[in-house]
Protein backbone atom coordinates (compact mmCIF):
# COMPACT_ATOMS: atom_id res chain seq x y z
CA UNK A 1 0.00 0.00 0.00
CA UNK A 2 1.29 3.03 -0.55
CA UNK A 3 0.22 6.78 0.66
CA UNK A 4 0.47 9.86 -1.54
CA UNK A 5 0.82 12.80 0.78
CA UNK A 6 -1.31 15.95 -1.22
CA UNK A 7 -1.68 19.52 -0.96
CA UNK A 8 -4.47 21.17 1.18
CA UNK A 9 -6.13 22.51 -2.29
CA UNK A 10 -6.03 18.73 -3.61
CA UNK A 11 -7.17 17.44 -0.07
CA UNK A 12 -10.21 19.61 0.08
CA UNK A 13 -11.03 18.96 -3.51
CA UNK A 14 -11.16 14.80 -2.91
CA UNK A 15 -13.38 15.41 0.37
CA UNK A 16 -15.43 18.29 -1.09
CA UNK A 17 -19.00 17.63 -0.24
CA UNK A 18 -19.75 18.86 -3.68
CA UNK A 19 -18.82 15.39 -4.89
CA UNK A 20 -22.11 13.33 -6.14
CA UNK A 21 -23.10 11.17 -3.74
CA UNK A 22 -23.94 7.49 -4.39
CA UNK A 23 -27.08 5.67 -3.98
CA UNK A 24 -26.79 2.90 -1.44
CA UNK A 25 -25.71 -0.35 -3.31
CA UNK A 26 -27.99 -3.61 -2.85
CA UNK A 27 -26.46 -7.01 -4.07
CA UNK A 28 -27.33 -7.90 -7.39
CA UNK A 29 -28.72 -11.19 -6.52
CA UNK A 30 -31.33 -9.35 -4.71
CA UNK A 31 -32.68 -7.18 -7.44
CA UNK A 32 -36.21 -7.83 -8.70
CA UNK A 33 -37.77 -9.87 -6.41
CA UNK A 34 -41.29 -10.31 -5.89
CA UNK A 35 -43.33 -8.50 -3.41
CA UNK A 36 -46.27 -10.69 -2.61
CA UNK A 37 -47.77 -10.41 0.88
CA UNK A 38 -51.18 -9.87 2.32
CA UNK A 39 -50.44 -7.04 4.82
CA UNK A 40 -51.35 -3.84 3.64
CA UNK A 41 -47.40 -2.42 3.83
CA UNK A 42 -46.17 -4.73 1.36
CA UNK A 43 -48.90 -4.10 -1.77
CA UNK A 44 -46.95 -0.43 -1.37
CA UNK A 45 -44.43 0.12 -3.75
CA UNK A 46 -40.96 0.02 -3.23
CA UNK A 47 -39.72 3.55 -2.75
CA UNK A 48 -35.83 2.66 -0.80
CA UNK A 49 -32.72 2.04 -2.25
CA UNK A 50 -33.03 -1.42 -0.70
CA UNK A 51 -33.72 -4.17 -3.26
CA UNK A 52 -37.50 -5.64 -3.00
CA UNK A 53 -36.30 -8.87 -1.45
CA UNK A 54 -34.67 -6.74 1.31
CA UNK A 55 -37.81 -5.28 2.06
CA UNK A 56 -40.06 -8.09 1.71
CA UNK A 57 -37.98 -9.79 4.21
CA UNK A 58 -38.46 -6.90 7.08
CA UNK A 59 -41.87 -6.85 6.58
CA UNK A 60 -41.78 -10.48 7.09
CA UNK A 61 -39.46 -10.37 10.02
CA UNK A 62 -41.69 -7.38 11.37
CA UNK A 63 -44.65 -9.64 11.50
CA UNK A 64 -43.38 -12.46 13.00
CA UNK A 65 -42.50 -9.92 15.94
CA UNK A 66 -45.74 -8.39 16.49
CA UNK A 67 -46.87 -11.96 16.62
CA UNK A 68 -44.44 -12.37 19.00
CA UNK A 69 -44.67 -8.98 20.77
CA UNK A 70 -41.33 -8.63 20.24
CA UNK A 71 -39.91 -5.15 18.26
CA UNK A 72 -36.96 -5.79 16.63
CA UNK A 73 -35.49 -8.99 18.00
CA UNK A 74 -32.71 -10.87 17.83
CA UNK A 75 -33.26 -12.18 14.10
CA UNK A 76 -34.28 -8.48 12.64
CA UNK A 77 -31.10 -7.06 14.46
CA UNK A 78 -28.71 -10.13 13.24
CA UNK A 79 -30.79 -9.60 9.52
CA UNK A 80 -29.62 -5.97 9.17
CA UNK A 81 -25.96 -6.57 10.63
CA UNK A 82 -25.48 -8.99 8.31
CA UNK A 83 -26.37 -6.44 4.78
CA UNK A 84 -25.26 -3.65 6.26
CA UNK A 85 -21.74 -4.51 5.63
CA UNK A 86 -22.83 -4.13 2.01
CA UNK A 87 -23.17 -0.57 2.64
CA UNK A 88 -20.38 0.02 5.17
CA UNK A 89 -16.50 0.60 4.17
CA UNK A 90 -14.46 -2.32 5.41
CA UNK A 91 -13.17 -0.39 8.68
CA UNK A 92 -11.34 -3.70 10.18
CA UNK A 93 -9.24 -3.75 6.74
CA UNK A 94 -9.01 0.09 7.08
CA UNK A 95 -8.02 0.21 10.74
CA UNK A 96 -5.03 -3.36 9.96
CA UNK A 97 -3.52 -0.87 7.14
CA UNK A 98 -3.21 2.71 8.75
CA UNK A 99 -2.20 1.51 11.98
CA UNK A 100 1.39 0.74 11.13
CA UNK A 101 1.98 3.88 9.54
CA UNK A 102 0.34 5.56 12.30
CA UNK A 103 2.59 4.03 14.63
CA UNK A 104 5.71 5.14 12.33
CA UNK A 105 4.66 8.75 11.66
CA UNK A 106 7.47 11.63 12.16
CA UNK A 107 7.16 14.12 14.04
CA UNK A 108 4.82 16.54 12.69
CA UNK A 109 4.42 19.43 15.27
CA UNK A 110 0.95 18.82 15.27
CA UNK A 111 0.38 20.09 11.60
CA UNK A 112 -1.69 18.40 9.89
CA UNK A 113 -0.44 15.62 6.97
CA UNK A 114 -3.32 14.87 4.40
CA UNK A 115 -2.85 11.77 2.19
CA UNK A 116 -4.85 9.55 0.58
CA UNK A 117 -4.84 5.93 -0.02
CA UNK A 118 -3.78 4.40 -3.10
CA UNK A 119 -5.99 1.73 -4.54
CA UNK A 120 -8.86 2.85 -2.10
CA UNK A 121 -11.60 5.60 -2.30
CA UNK A 122 -10.29 6.78 0.90
CA UNK A 123 -8.53 10.32 1.75
CA UNK A 124 -6.66 11.19 5.29
CA UNK A 125 -5.25 13.22 7.67
CA UNK A 126 -2.68 12.71 10.19
CA UNK A 127 -1.02 14.65 12.88
CA UNK A 128 1.85 14.01 15.23
CA UNK A 129 2.90 16.24 17.97
CA UNK A 130 3.93 15.99 21.39
CA UNK A 131 0.72 14.28 22.94
CA UNK A 132 0.40 11.40 20.93
CA UNK A 133 -0.53 11.00 16.98
CA UNK A 134 -3.84 11.39 15.74
CA UNK A 135 -5.46 10.61 12.16
CA UNK A 136 -8.95 10.77 10.43
CA UNK A 137 -10.17 8.50 7.48
CA UNK A 138 -13.01 10.12 4.94
CA UNK A 139 -14.56 8.26 2.21
CA UNK A 140 -15.31 9.70 -1.14
CA UNK A 141 -18.12 11.86 0.22
CA UNK A 142 -15.81 13.62 2.90
CA UNK A 143 -17.84 11.49 5.61
CA UNK A 144 -15.45 10.65 8.35
CA UNK A 145 -14.95 6.57 8.64
CA UNK A 146 -12.70 6.54 10.83
CA UNK A 147 -10.50 8.35 13.74
CA UNK A 148 -7.75 8.01 15.65
CA UNK A 149 -6.46 9.65 18.49
CA UNK A 150 -4.02 8.27 21.68
CA UNK A 151 -6.40 8.82 24.68
CA UNK A 152 -9.89 6.79 22.63
CA UNK A 153 -7.80 4.71 20.02
CA UNK A 154 -9.65 3.94 16.86
CA UNK A 155 -13.59 5.14 17.16
CA UNK A 156 -16.14 4.63 13.93
CA UNK A 157 -18.18 7.09 12.14
CA UNK A 158 -21.52 6.61 10.45
CA UNK A 159 -21.51 7.62 6.78
CA UNK A 160 -24.50 9.13 5.12
CA UNK A 161 -25.20 5.91 3.49
CA UNK A 162 -25.45 3.96 6.57
CA UNK A 163 -27.61 6.49 8.26
CA UNK A 164 -29.47 6.18 5.56
CA UNK A 165 -29.83 2.34 5.35
CA UNK A 166 -30.71 2.18 9.01
CA UNK A 167 -33.45 5.18 8.51
CA UNK A 168 -34.95 3.22 5.77
CA UNK A 169 -34.94 -0.42 7.45
CA UNK A 170 -36.44 1.10 11.04
CA UNK A 171 -38.87 2.91 8.88
CA UNK A 172 -39.79 -0.07 6.43
CA UNK A 173 -39.53 -2.81 10.28
CA UNK A 174 -41.68 0.07 12.17
CA UNK A 175 -44.55 0.61 9.46
CA UNK A 176 -44.71 -3.47 8.84
CA UNK A 177 -45.26 -4.16 12.81
CA UNK A 178 -47.50 -1.35 13.28
CA UNK A 179 -49.83 -2.71 10.65
CA UNK A 180 -49.70 -6.32 11.46
CA UNK A 181 -50.56 -5.15 15.09
CA UNK A 182 -53.38 -3.42 13.93
CA UNK A 183 -54.27 -6.36 11.77
CA UNK A 184 -54.23 -8.68 15.01
CA UNK A 185 -56.42 -5.99 16.92
CA UNK A 186 -58.89 -6.24 13.84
Amino acid sequence: MIIHPVGIEGFLHMNSHTIPKTKVETLETDKGASTESTSATSKKKNTTSLSDSVVKKIQEMAQEGATKSVYMGNDYVSYINSYKKHVSPDRSKLISLMTPILMKARYTNGLPYFFRITGLPFTGQMCVGTTGSSMFIYDQNGDEVLSYSPNTGWAEGHTKAEDQFYDETTAIYHEAYIAARADMKA
